[in-house]
């Protein structure tokens, strides 16, 4: 079976696991149902990976040929409804690579985000002066405006309409070794302090002190997603944001085991920030 490089649609993912279980209930193996439906079983692979095209109608077909109830059946075929993508990304579809859209479409429906920085701050956590700083040294060069409104997008998004969880972990350098002007590196400092008392999001630092940990190979965001067992890595390279070809979590882990405590983080934040003045 052919790989496609690009992630699938976190909806596309979701309803696929449902299909699957589903036929592992029926004790069907993929010849079987594939069969039963009058498909090939290289296409029902796809679809219970999230890989292959797939109308709302024909899984209303497969769950029929199933004998699914039909509050379930339902469910799966609105969730096969729903369009690629937040409406606010629709703006910038036109500028953005496949795999960036991907990506952010798949962010935009996570609920729980757990994002490691080191040389920069996450992008989900910078303040807009943080971000104009940034933006206005990217070579190619940016239109700053229009990648904040991108950014602000993607912050302020509510997955199905809940607020976001942040966990967010740190690179004590960056607080050390900061770049740029003293009020705008004063700034981030205090949103990073605002996010740790919104009462969903944890900002942890790992201090300088523990020396090398797992995290050096650069910053990356590992998703989760409501009633989806899979997560999903992203890393932040030179080239740009990536789809990560392995799981990050275990990373994630051992990264945990270093920082701080989201307390004593927060008073090595404050710390930080009044030395700026």
């Amino acid at each position: 079976m052919p790989v496609d490089y690009r992630a699938p649609n976190i909806n596309a993912r979701s309803l696929g696991q449902h299909l699957r279980k589903i036929r592992e209930l029926l004790e069907l193996s993929y010849l079987d149902a594939a069969s039963h439906l009058g498909r090939n079983a290289d296409w029902l692979a796809r679809v219970e990976t999230g890989f292959g095209q797939v109308t709302p109608a024909e899984i209303a077909e497969i769950l029929d040929a199933y004998g699914v109830p039909r509050k379930i059946r339902d469910v799966l075929v609105d969730l096969a409804s729903r369009p690629d993508g937040p409406p606010w990304l629709a703006r910038h579809v036109g500028r953005l690579k496949a795999l960036v859209r991907d990506i952010y479409t798949i962010e935009s429906e996570s609920s729980l985000v757990h994002t490691f920085g080191i040389a920069r701050m996450p992008e989900l956590v910078r303040c807009e002066a943080y971000a104009r700083l940034v933006y206005g040294y990217h070579l190619p060069r940016l239109d700053v405006d229009q990648e904040l409104d991108l950014l602000r997008s993607r912050q302020q998004h509510r997955p199905g309409g809940r607020p976001r969880t942040l966990d967010v972990i740190l690179d004590g350098y960056m607080l050390e070794r900061h770049n740029g002007p003293a009020d705008i590196i004063r700034a981030q400092f205090t949103h990073l302090l605002d996010l740790s008392e919104d009462g969903r999001s944890t900002v942890r630092v790992i201090p300088t002190s523990k020396g090398v940990h797992a995290g050096l190979h650069g910053s990356f965001d590992v998703f989760e997603f409501p009633d989806v067992t899979d997560r999903i890595s992203i890393v932040y390279t030179a080239l740009g944001i990536d789809a990560s070809p392995v799981d990050l979590w275990d990373t994630w882990k051992k990264l945990e085991e270093v920082a701080l405590t989201p307390e004593d983080s927060r008073t090595l934040l404050e710390t930080h920030r009044r030395a700026l003045r």
